[in-house]
């Protein structure tokens, strides 16, 4: 008898719990909403002469695609990525603390309304040039971090702005 209440208990916790958005650390499942606008065009203006734009591609569209969005080059919405940039700066002791920083201008084409904005991302760790391997090993894996947060970022903004509209823009 006392069973029910208590079972019927966990599926009503259960149930408000994922209708709030919980989930736990970790997990990479989000529940999508497919917005108003699922198509975008994805144009970086500076891939030919910059392979940090070309990087920043593949995480973009897999973030866009997480979002419900898809990448569709003839789509009356853009995406368009320009002067992208890594900075590293060097803080110089026994162990060299590195902060990488990556930034973009970014401009959301939607509905005939432009938005412009700059996003940077970073991220810093330390670096022992006094080890035996020369390699910046965990230089290469925050880099990757780096695109992917920016990728994220930008495909949030976008998805943000397609969702909920700025009634004075």
């Amino acid at each position: 008898m006392t069973k029910k209440p208590l079972t019927l208990a966990l599926v009503v916790l259960a149930t408000s719990l994922s209708a709030c958005g919980f989930t736990l650390r970790g997990s990479n499942h989000h529940h999508v909403i497919t917005p108003t606008n699922p198509s975008t065009a994805v144009v970086l203006e500076d891939n030919q002469n910059n392979p940090l734009a070309l990087a920043l591609n593949k995480p973009l569209a897999k973030h866009l695609q997480l979002l419900g969005i898809k990448e569709h080059s003839e789509s009356n919405n853009t995406i368009k990525i320009s002067n992208v940039r890594l900075h590293r700066y060097d803080l110089v002791g026994t162990l060299t603390e590195v902060r990488l920083v990556l930034m973009a201008d970014v401009s959301y084409t939607i509905d005939k309304a432009t938005y412009r904005t700059p996003i940077q991302v970073e991220q810093s760790y330390q670096y022992n040039e006094a080890s035996v391997i020369t390699l910046d090993q965990q230089g290469e894996k925050t880099k990757t971090w780096l695109y992917e947060r920016l990728a994220e970022r930008i495909a949030e903004q976008y998805y943000a702005r397609i969702n909920y509209p700025k009634k004075n823009s």
